[in-house]
C-alpha cells in the first residue's frame, strides 16, 4: 500500500487517526506559510512541488525532439545545488535545441536541452559547506530514447527512491550534515570574550530538507515509541494567535538534541548549568512541556534580558567586570600599604600586635596605629577603614592577625626563594649552625648558609626552628629536615660546616659534624674563630685570683644597679657631674660574648665618679633595707680600691686589642687572609705589653685616674709578710718579701699576658685555613624580636620576622606577594585578581 506523506514536512502518517493527521497538516501549513512568507521560490522547491508533471511532460516531449534532429539528440541536465544556511540556491544550465518546443512555461528559463551527444546524462552535484558534503549521482541510460521514456514512466508510476530523477535520492547518504552554528560543538562554558562571536553565529534551526534523509533522526523512547524533533518547535503561538519564532532555540544535528543558546551564552552560572543549556535535551516525549517550562523560568528570562542589553551595547557583564576590577584595584592598593607596614616593622624589630585591638581601644597596637596614620594620607585606605568601622562585621579587612601571618610567610618565602636560587647557582656552600634558648625557654636552632655569588660573599639566614633534642643526632635530624624542605643537596654541594665548641656540635663520635661527615666527608669542620677567641679570653682572665675577683665585683655591681631607684640616682649624678655628655647605663654581662664585658667596663671607666657617689648615697640612705645597705657598702669599698682600678685599666688594654678582632671575625664580609693577619697582629701587640716599661705606663695611668676621680686608695695595700713556724729539725725559710707593685706585676700582669698570648698562638694561629669559618651573628636577632612582651609569638611568625629583619637587602616584588596571597582562598582570588 502506498504510504501517506504530509505535503509540507514529508512525514509519513504511520498509525495516526484522521483527527491527529488533520491537526498535523494544519500545523505544518501554518508554519510553512510563516517560514516562506517572504521567501522567493527556488528551483528545488519548484522541482519537488511539480515533479510528477515535469516527468510526464518530459516523457512526451523528448521523443518528438529526438525525431526532428538530423544527427543526434541528447539531454544533459547539469544541476549544481549549493546549500548555505538558511537559504537554498539552485543553479542549472541548459542549451536549447533547434526545436520550436520550449519548456520555459513550465520550468525555469535556466533549463535547456543540448543536441551534441547521443546519451542522456543527469549530473546532480550538491555542495554543503561547514563541513563539506559532496554527493554526486550519475546515471547513463542506453542510447535508445524509447528506453529512456520507459524508465521515466516506470519511475513516475512506482515513485521508488531509486529513480534517477528523484531529487530526494541525491542526498540519500546517511552522512550527518554539520553546521557552523551547531551548539553541540560549542564549549560548555562560553568565555566572556567570545560571547559576541557565538552570538553572531545565530541559532541553528535547520529544516528537514537540509538534513540527511531529509528528515530529523528518529529514536525509540523508554516506552518504545518512535520519537524525533519537529521544526514546529522553532515557533511559538501567542494567545492572540500570532506565531513568533523562538530566537533562543537551537537544534544540534550532531547530537540530535535541543539547546537554549541564550542561557548558554548569557546565562548566570545557575542558568548555564541547566541541562538544556549545558548538555542539551533529547527528551522528545516531553519536549513541548520542557520548552514551555524553560522559556517561562526566571533564569531564562534573566538570560534574555542580558542578551538584549548586550546587543544594545549596555552589557551587564561588562559593567560588572569593570566594577569588579575597580574594586580589585582598590584592594590591591590597600594591600600594598599593609605590606609596606609589615616590612617596615619586621625590619625594625617592632612588635605588631597590641594588648587590646578592639574598635574602642585607644591603643590598638603598633600595626593598626601605623595603618591609621597612613590612612590620613591615603584616601582609598581611609575609605576602607571607614567601611570596616561602619559595618562592624566585615568579612574582608586585610588587618587580622591571620592576614598578618599569611603575608609575613609569603614575604619570607619570596626572600628565601631568591636566596636559594643564588645558592644553587653558586654551586657549593657552607653552613653555620648555632642554638640559643629564647625567653620562653625554647631551644632555637638557627641555620645560616654562606656562598659566593657574582664575586660577592653572602651570608644568609635560611631557617629558624625549635628543637627538643639538643644532642648531636637530634640536631642532625633538624638539619636534614630543613635542607630537604628547601631542596638543598648538601650531600654533594656542602663544603664546610662551622659551629662552636660544644660537645654536641664538634663531638668526634656523636657530634653534629660527625653525622654530617658520615654522609659527606668533604664537609670540613672548623671551629668558629670568634668562639675560640672568647674561650681564649675566658681562660686567661680566670687564670689568677685578682682577675676573678675583679669580674665578680663588676657582675655584682651590674646586678645591684638594675633597680629602678638606683638607676635613677645614677642618671641624676651623671647629669650633675657630666652635664654635656650622654647618659650611660651599666651593661649586662654575657657568658658567651666577651665583647659585652668590654662595653660594661667602658661605662664604669667613663662614669666612675658618678658610680662611686651613687654607691655612697645608697650606703648612707635611711630608707634602704639591711641587705641593700650591706651590698652597697661592700661594692663601694671594692670600687674605691686601688686594686680594682689598676685591674680595670689593665683589662681595658687587653679588650682594646681583642674586641676589634672579635667583631671582624663575626662580620659578613670576612676575609680569611685578613683575619689571620689581624690575629697575628693582635698576638704581637699583646706580646709587646709584656715589658717593664709597659707595666710602668699602666701604673702611671692608674695614678692619674685615681687622682682625677678622688679614689680612696692611691697605692696597693701593704701586706704583712708571712712567717712559717719552724718545726724541730727544719731550717727557717721565710717568704721573700716583694713590694705590692712587683707582686702584682709578676703574679697578675705577666701571667695574664703570657696566658693570652699562648692561647692565641696555639688555638688561633695554628688553625687550618682551608675553609672560612665565622660566627653566627643572626642569633642575636632572636632576642631582639622574641622579647619578654612577645614571648608567646608563634614559631612561623618568628621565623618570617627573622628572615625579613636579617635579609633586608633582598628586594621584594609586591605584585608577586599580592598574587600569592590571592591564591590562598577563593574569596581572596575574587577580590584581588583582575577579571
Amino acid at each position: 500500500m502506498k504510504p501517506v506523506l504530509c505535503d509540507y514536512c514529508k512525514r509519513e502518517r504511520v498509525n495516526q487517526n484522521d483527527t491527529n493527521w488533520n491537526r498535523h497538516i494544519e500545523s505544518c501549513k501554518k508554519k510553512n506559510k510563516c517560514a516562506i512568507k517572504d521567501k522567493k521560490e527556488t528551483w528545488i522547491d519548484f522541482l519537488i512541488k511539480n515533479k510528477r508533471v515535469v516527468l510526464v511532460y518530459l516523457s512526451l516531449l523528448l521523443p518528438r525532439n529526438m525525431c526532428t534532429e538530423t544527427e543526434s539528440s541528447s539531454l544533459n541536465i547539469e544541476s549544481s545545488v549549493s546549500v548555505e544556511k538558511p537559504e537554498l540556491e539552485v543553479k542549472t544550465t541548459r542549451t536549447p535545441t533547434k526545436s520550436s518546443h520550449d519548456l520555459s512555461h513550465l520550468m525555469p528559463r535556466n533549463m535547456c536541452t543540448e543536441t551534441e551527444s547521443s546519451s542522456f546524462n543527469i549530473e546532480s552535484s550538491v555542495s554543503v559547506e561547514e563541513p563539506e558534503l559532496e554527493v554526486k549521482t550519475t546515471r547513463t541510460p542506453t542510447k535508445s530514447s524509447h528506453d529512456l521514456n520507459h524508465l521515466m514512466l516506470r519511475n513516475m508510476c512506482t515513485e521508488t527512491e531509486s529513480s534517477s530523477l528523484n531529487i530526494e535520492s541525491s542526498v540519500s547518504d546517511k552522512t550527518t550534515v554539520m553546521f557552523d552554528d551547531d551548539p553541540g560543538k560549542w564549549p560548555k562554558l562560553i568565555p566572556s570574550g567570545l560571547k559576541g562571536y557565538f552570538l553572531n553565529l545565530g541559532v541553528c534551526q535547520p529544516s528537514p530538507m537540509e538534513l540527511s534523509n531529509w528528515q530529523f533522526p528518529k529514536t525509540n523512547d523508554s516506552h518504545g515509541s518512535v520519537r524525533c524533533f519537529h521544526e514546529k518547535y522553532y515557533f511559538k503561538t501567542q494567545s492572540c494567535g500570532e506565531i513568533i519564532k523562538r530566537s533562543w532555540l537551537s537544534y544540534s544535528s550532531s547530537l540530535d538534541k535541543v539547546f537554549c543558546t541564550t542561557c548558554k551564552i548569557f546565562g548566570l552560572p545557575k542558568a548555564q548549568k541547566l541541562t538544556i543549556a549545558s548538555d542539551g535535551t533529547g527528551d522528545y516525549r516531553n519536549i513541548k512541556r520542557n520548552i514551555e517550562n524553560h522559556e517561562s523560568c526566571n533564569d531564562h528570562i534573566q538570560s534574555v534580558l542580558s542578551r538584549a542589553l548586550y546587543e544594545s551595547h549596555n552589557r551587564i557583564d561588562a559593567q560588572i567586570i569593570q566594577g569588579s576590577n575597580i574594586q580589585v584595584s582598590e584592594n590591591r592598593e590597600i594591600l600594598r600599604v599593609i605590606i609596606d607596614s609589615l616590612i617596615f616593622m619586621a625590619r625594625q624589630n617592632i612588635a605588631l600586635r597590641g594588648h587590646d585591638e578592639s574598635t574602642f581601644s585607644t591603643n590598638q597596637g603598633n600595626f593598626l596605629e601605623l595603618i591609621k596614620m597612613f590612612a590620613k594620607y591615603h584616601p582609598t585606605l581611609q575609605h576602607h577603614l571607614n567601611t570596616i568601622e561602619q559595618h562592624k562585621r566585615n568579612r574582608l579587612t586585610f588587618l587580622s592577625h591571620d592576614t598578618q601571618n599569611k603575608l609575613l610567610s609569603i614575604l619570607s618565602n619570596i626572600v628565601r626563594s631568591k636566596m636559594l636560587s643564588e645558592v644553587k647557582k653558586a654551586g657549593i656552600f657552607s653552613v653555620i649552625i648555632d642554638t640559643t634558648t629564647d625567653v620562653s625557654k625554647l631551644e632555637q636552632f638557627c641555620l645560616v648558609v654562606r656562598y659566593v655569588f657574582d664575586g660577592e660573599t653572602y651570608e644568609r639566614l635560611l631557617a629558624l626552628t625549635t628543637t627538643q633534642d639538643a644532642s648531636g643526632f637530634g640536631m642532625f635530624q633538624v638539619f636534614c629536615y630543613i635542607t630537604e624542605n628547601n631542596k638543598l643537596n648538601w650531600k654533594e654541594h656542602l663544603c664546610a660546616q662551622g659551629y662552636d665548641g660544644a660537645a654536641s656540635m664538634q663531638g668526634v663520635y656523636s657530634g653534629l659534624r660527625t653525622h654530617i661527615q658520615n654522609h659527606n666527608p668533604r664537609a670540613i669542620y672548623i671551629w668558629c674563630f670568634a668562639h675560640v677567641l672568647n674561650l681564649v679570653i675566658v681562660d686567661t682572665c680566670d687564670i689568677c685570683l685578682e682577675t676573678r675577683n675583679f669580674f665578680g665585683d663588676v657582675q655584682a655591681l651590674n646586678e645591684y644597679m638594675k633597680a629602678r631607684k638606683r638607676t635613677a640616682k645614677f642618671v641624676e649624678l651623671q647629669n650633675k657631674n657630666y652635664p654635656n655628655k650622654p647618659i650611660r647605663r651599666l651593661k649586662h654581662f654575657s657568658t658567651t660574648r666577651w665583647t659585652s664585658h668590654d662595653r660594661a667596663l667602658t661605662v664604669i671607666f667613663e662614669k666612675y665618679e658618678a658610680l662611686v657617689q651613687t654607691l655612697k648615697f645608697l650606703k648612707n640612705s635611711d630608707d634602704s633595707d639591711r641587705d641593700s645597705l650591706s651590698k652597697a657598702t661592700g661594692l663601694e669599698t671594692a670600687v674605691n680600691s686601688y686594686m680594682f682600678v689598676v685591674t680595670m685599666i689593665f683589662i681595658q688594654k687587653i679588650f682594646s686589642i681583642t674586641s676589634p678582632l672579635s667583631k671582624y671575625l663575626q662580620s659578613k664580609n670576612l676575609d680569611f687572609i685578613q683575619a689571620l693577619a689581624l690575629v697575628d697582629d693582635s698576638r704581637k701587640r699583646l706580646q709587646s705589653l709584656r715589658t717593664d716599661e709597659e707595666y710602668l705606663k699602666l701604673v702611671d695611668e692608674t695614678k692619674l685616674f685615681v687622682n682625677k676621680n678622688n679614689v680612696r686608695e692611691t697605692e696597693f695595700k701593704v701586706l704583712r709578710p708571712r712567717r712559717r713556724k719552724v718545726m724541730p729539725g727544719e731550717f727557717a725559710v721565710d717568704e721573700v718579701s716583694l713590694s705590692p707593685n712587683d707582686r702584682y706585676k709578676t703574679e697578675v700582669y705577666f701571667i695574664v699576658l703570657d696566658a693570652i698570648v699562648m692561647s692565641i698562638s696555639t688555638k688561633l694561629c695554628t688553625l687550618n685555613f682551608e675553609v672560612i669559618v665565622f660566627h653566627v651573628h643572626f642569633i642575636i636577632q632572636v632576642k631582639l624580636i622574641k622579647t619578654r612582651l612577645r614571648s608567646t609569638i608563634g614559631q612561623d611568625r618568628l621565623e618570617s620576622l627573622m628572615i625579613l629583619s636579617c635579609e633586608r637587602d633582598i628586594s621584594i616584588n609586591y605584585e608577586e606577594a599580592i598574587n600569592a596571597y590571592a591564591m590562598s582562598s577563593d574569596l581572596l582570588r575574587d577580590k584581588l585578581i583582575f577579571k
